[in-house]
């Protein structure tokens, strides 16, 4: 359920968030430039392996940098006694 929540949440953000629909836009039409390029099979695989590893690198990355956050966040709340651990 927080899970899909928190998906929900951040769908909303993402669609209102400025900087974000530039960088999608700007990918579009780099995807769109890529594609024009006279790439043999194997080219086009090799690039699609190279950019699906990079776009795993990257969603790992920021699954992380959320659960230190919410850590941080548990930490301070703790160091101000405003939760106990358990």
């Amino acid at each position: 359920m927080s899970k899909m929540m928190t998906r929900e949440r951040l769908d909303r953000v993402i669609v209102s968030e400025k900087k974000y629909r530039e960088k999608d836009r700007e990918m579009g039409k780099l995807s769109k430039q890529l594609r024009e390029y006279d790439f043999t099979r194997e080219q086009r695989q090799a690039i699609d392996r190279l950019l699906s590893a990079g776009n795993a690198c990257c969603a790992r990355y920021g699954e992380l940098a959320y659960q230190q956050g919410a850590k941080d966040v548990v930490a301070i709340l703790r160091e101000f006694d405003l939760i106990k651990a358990v």
